[in-house]
């Protein structure tokens, strides 16, 4: 029995056993039942992950340096945020689930912000009439499914991931996502100023590297 397929009998047979075989897995033919019953199962825990997009499923274990990315790339949003005079709200790894399209993902962040006041004291979202302003995904295996098709059924306006030591910045035009330069959120943001910051963060001590931040939010 290959590797990938004891992983998948570890999961879809024992979902509460701590999983150690496998850090990732892509897997075609799954059933959307089987993608609901693994997210039920599942609901309490933050790994493993899964994406799933018509038939075709994906499980990883977050590692130690998409873990890291992933919080770097959340101060980053955090202080542009502060210093652009924006109220913020993240609601983390929140699933994205559409039944009739068979499509499911987990982002890495999700915030509110120009729609802040749309979810403000909301105990419950309802994903569809209320997207996200902004989305995070660190996309640390190759390959990996394609989340921005996932994205763009639910109309997120801008998507930041994390690819090759690189952060691209992805724009939803109504029907697909484009590469663009700047940040829609944040008028300061670039593709570019996004990938040191992040870069910086493996070399600066964290105070020095969130006065970076700051200063990176300012000019």
């Amino acid at each position: 029995m290959t590797a990938k397929r004891v992983f998948m009998a570890a999961v879809l047979t024992e979902p509460k056993t701590q999983i150690q075989i496998e850090e990732h897995v892509i897997l075609s033919g799954v059933s959307w039942k089987t993608y609901e019953s693994l997210m039920q199962e599942h609901e309490d825990r933050s790994v493993p992950r899964f994406t799933y997009n018509r038939g075709c499923l994906e499980i990883y274990m977050p590692s130690q340096k998409h873990e890291e990315k992933a919080v770097f790339l959340e101060k980053i949003v955090e202080i542009f945020a502060e210093e652009n005079d924006l109220e913020v709200r993240n609601i983390r790894s929140t699933t994205f689930k559409k039944d009739e399209l068979e499509k499911g993902a987990e982002p890495d962040g999700c915030f509110y912000l120009q729609s802040y006041d749309k979810v403000f004291g909301m105990q419950k979202i309802d994903l569809e009439q209320f997207p996200p302003d902004l989305v995070l995904e660190i996309d640390i295996f190759s390959p990996s499914i394609d989340r921005l098709p996932i994205y763009a059924a639910f109309k997120i306006p801008e998507i930041w991931r994390f690819q090759k030591d690189e952060v691209k910045i992805y724009v939803f035009d109504g029907e697909k996502y484009n590469e663009a330069a700047e940040s829609l959120s944040f008028p300061k943001a670039t593709s570019e100023k996004l990938t040191n910051l992040l870069a910086e963060s493996e070399t600066e001590k964290r105070s020095a590297w969130l006065k970076k931040v700051r200063e990176a939010a300012q000019n």
